[in-house]
């Protein structure tokens, strides 16, 4: 790894994205002790009171900076207060977010949690992939399932399986994603699922990642989780990556929320999220090759 990239992403003005790179690439201990504070600071007030997607949101943000559930200034009964947790089993993309942040704020033992973890394989669609229930209940038909929620499923998977525990729905689930060459349409595979403008698409370092779309980073952060880093059929996402990366080894920030829940990065400038994730996955890659 670049050693000056590296001492970028160890900075203190981002001190989520040092922490994480101490301890999830350089293998170290890091202090995490300011980083709630850090967060909360740049939250909206009554951020604790949120519902719907905004409870969705800054969940993810305390789990995006490497917290536990004891690190954060609610209580887990508050916690379960602040996202109604019966509502994580509709199999939505805002759903499969707040399962994702539960698991990553150290719930994954929890008995609510285990049993919709348990429960998700029998809600998969034929094609591998999930659609929220609210939709679901109106086809007469088996429909194709939603490409924004399986992102979500995908990176739920690659955060248990980092936990140690695999996912029952996620062969079936990288078998969508290979069969969409993971970005385009089954009918047409020159066409992105996600054609949206430039900067908002899943083919760009778009972050925070949000309920209607994912970066590339974290798409290939995640399938290098899974153990697919060296996989041919993710080559190609590999070269997008590396395509976007900076003659200094950084990773610029193609697109972003107006109201981000984390600390705000500048659009076409160097971004440490997009960079740490990057290397990141260039890391889980080596591990597993």
């Amino acid at each position: 790894m670049n050693d000056n990239v590296i001492k970028w992403l160890l900075e203190d003005d981002n001190p989520a994205v040092k922490y994480r790179t101490q301890t999830e690439i350089l293998g170290e201990n890091g202090d995490k002790t300011q980083i709630a504070e850090w967060l909360v600071r740049s939250l909206p007030p009554g951020w604790e009171e949120a519902k719907f997607i905004k409870s969705s949101y800054y969940l993810t943000a305390f789990a995006e900076c490497g917290l536990l559930i004891k690190d954060m200034p609610l209580k887990k009964d508050d916690i379960f207060a602040l996202k109604n947790i019966s509502c994580i089993s509709r199999q939505g993309c805002g759903d499969f977010l707040s399962l994702r942040a539960l698991v990553c704020l150290g719930l994954i033992n929890e008995p609510v949690i285990v049993n919709v973890i348990k429960n998700l394989k029998e809600k998969q669609l034929p094609d591998g992939g999930f659609l929220c229930e609210n939709r679901l209940t109106k086809f007469r038909y088996i429909p194709k399932s939603c490409y924004k929620a399986n992102l979500y499923a995908l990176m739920l998977c690659a955060e248990c399986k980092k936990r140690g525990v695999k996912l029952e729905i996620e062969d079936s689930l990288i078998n969508y994603f290979w069969k969409h060459k993971i970005f385009y349409r089954t009918d047409d595979l020159s066409v992105l699922v996600l054609n949206a403008r430039k900067g908002w698409r899943s083919v760009d370092t778009f972050h925070p990642f949000e309920a209607m779309r994912v970066g590339l980073h974290n798409i290939v952060e995640s399938f290098c989780a899974l153990g697919y880093g060296g996989d041919p059929r993710l080559y190609e996402a590999w070269n997008m990556l590396q395509s976007k990366k900076d003659p200094e080894g950084k990773y610029p920030l193609e697109g972003t929320l107006t109201k981000p829940y984390l600390p705000k990065e500048r659009i076409g400038k160097p971004s440490k999220w997009v960079t740490f994730y990057a290397r990141l996955a260039e890391k889980n890659k080596k591990t597993i090759d």
